[in-house]
């Protein structure tokens, strides 16, 4: 498939692990609604409908990327992959105006989601309106202030990162939003149940083959249109991806951490 965002599938099958770690911790039961908000590639909707039978909807704005996790879908289905009673659908929707009834979902999930939403009270009352008394909201997201890297990164990679970085703030986002995420919740209407801190730690050699090396890579490609110029020069730009695109590093530890934060709706 000629798949878009290629660095959200990288980073898709890169956190899969720590996914279905907090998924299998939800107690989901059969033949409940669920609703993934900002879904990508539909890898929350697939997994759950792969654990229990459920009834699971993943919305996205982007009806590129839905496409592709649509055909991901039904060659998910016909190798067998969903439970039986399981249905799987994926439509475009806004995380501020979800098309779907009042009180009506058992279990809503945003992954990585509220880093890049301008409003954050507004989407987490939109959640709050959608899932039912005692239904389930699950959101993960990042929190830079949770990572560390030893020795420090290269220059190329942090003037990539400084420029992606700002580009996010002059849009509205976060790369610490997952700290105010359990004061969110409990403001819109939610019981926090439990705040998780989900480690990811590595030490070794960092080369341009690794999954984490390419999963940057596209990222930063994906997002050269709308970095260029504004935030970071064009030569810039290539001469610095091209360094941290083939730099080999040795001997380093780093250590990311995200919160996945779980709550009950009152």
């Amino acid at each position: 498939m000629d798949i878009p965002n290629r660095w959200l599938l990288i980073q898709t099958l890169a956190t899969a692990a720590m996914r279905r770690r907090v998924l299998v911790s939800l107690g989901i039961q059969p033949g409940w609604r669920t609703l993934d908000v900002g879904t990508g590639f539909g890898s929350v909707p697939m997994e759950l409908a792969a654990m229990v039978p459920v009834d699971a909807v993943g919305v996205d704005r982007d009806e590129a990327i839905l496409h592709a996790a649509d055909a991901l879908r039904v060659d998910v289905t016909a190798r067998g992959g969903l439970l039986p009673g399981s249905r799987v659908n994926f439509v475009i929707g806004d995380a501020y105006a979800l098309d779907e009834p009042d009180a009506s979902i058992d279990l809503a999930t945003a992954r990585f989601v509220f880093q890049h939403l301008r409003d954050h009270v507004a989407a987490a009352s939109e959640l709050a309106r959608v899932v039912r008394p005692g239904g389930l909201a699950c959101l993960i997201d990042v929190d830079d202030g949770l990572s560390l890297t030893y020795p420090e990164p290269s220059a190329s990679y942090a003037r990539l990162t400084e420029a992606m970085t700002a580009m996010q703030e002059r849009h509205g986002g976060s790369r610490q939003v997952a700290r105010r995420l359990p004061a969110l919740l409990d403001q819109a209407g939610f019981d926090v149940l439990a705040v998780l801190v989900i480690p990811q730690a590595t030490y070794g050699s960092s080369k341009s083959d690794d999954l984490n090396r390419r999963l940057l890579v596209e990222r930063f490609l994906a997002a050269r249109s709308d970095l260029v110029d504004e935030f970071i020069s064009g030569d810039e730009f290539d001469d610095c991806l091209g360094r941290f695109a083939v730099e080999v590093t040795t001997g380093e530890c780093a250590v990311e951490a995200h919160l996945a934060v779980i709550g009950r709706r009152r």
